[in-house]
């Protein structure tokens, strides 16, 4: 009858007093090291070898878009491309996108016209930086540009949302990033600046977003593009 017995006794292994404060002690030290580095975790500098295409996310403040211009001439990029929805910090804003202001910017720095492309995305009701991946997407499907690697500047930790969604919307194309350095805050001790707090708060948060709960939708489709205009085409960017 024991053969069909349904249940069997086992002896398990518990932990005594002092293995559980030694298993606590262990968990506490590590969450502490990982708060520790999180910022850093955030802001990957993981470049691609490929130097054609470097775009840049054209909301950053003007030493962030310093960096990614010395790092286009520094790395010898043929070609920037400047990204990045509606200008919604001023009422009347010089430049309707942050990809445009980007653009003008990095010209009044010396970037020759020739070297560079503009492409603006609309308002997103889902992911900016999505929308804005997708619109680079589209715009070397139209001009009929084949990529195996591409390379974004973002700034500092933002840098890890931004490569998840670029990769995605470029699933086999290897993307490589670049994150600016903050200039108000210090990565490894970014909890001594509510400036670090809040900016590694929030992109922890919207990493779990993405992770959990960003579903993009079929490549090309309405959804993946969810709040485009329907006149607008990728033949309006230029």
């Amino acid at each position: 009858m024991s053969n069909f017995a349904l249940f069997r006794k086992r002896p398990i292994w518990f932990p005594t007093l002092w293995g559980s404060l030694l298993i606590l002690l262990l968990l506490t030290l590590g969450s502490l090291y990982f708060l520790k580095q999180l910022a850093v975790i955030l802001a990957p500098n993981q470049p691609a070898a490929d130097r054609t295409y470097l775009v840049v996310e054209g909301w950053q403040d003007e030493n962030s878009l310093l960096s990614a211009l010395a790092m286009f001439h520094s790395e010898e990029y043929q070609y920037m491309i400047t990204t990045g929805g509606p200008n919604d910090r001023f009422v009347n804003p010089a430049h309707a996108s942050y990809a445009e202001q980007a653009g003008d910017f990095m010209q009044t720095q010396g970037l020759s016209a020739e070297q560079l492309i503009v492409i603006p995305a609309p308002e997103s009701a889902q992911e900016r930086t999505y929308l804005s991946a997708v619109m680079v997407r589209d715009w070397f499907t139209l001009h009929g540009v084949t990529l195996t690697e591409l390379n974004v500047h973002t700034s500092h930790v933002h840098a890890r949302r931004t490569r998840s969604l670029y990769q995605q919307a470029f699933p086999d194309v290897n993307v490589g990033i670049y994150a600016a350095a903050p200039h108000n805050f210090e990565l490894k001790q970014w909890w001594k600046s509510s400036d670090g707090a809040k900016s590694v708060i929030t992109e922890l948060i919207g990493n779990f977003w993405v992770a959990c709960c960003f579903q993009p939708g079929e490549p090309g489709s309405h959804y993946e593009k969810w709040a485009v205009e329907s006149n607008r085409t990728t033949s309006d960017i230029r």
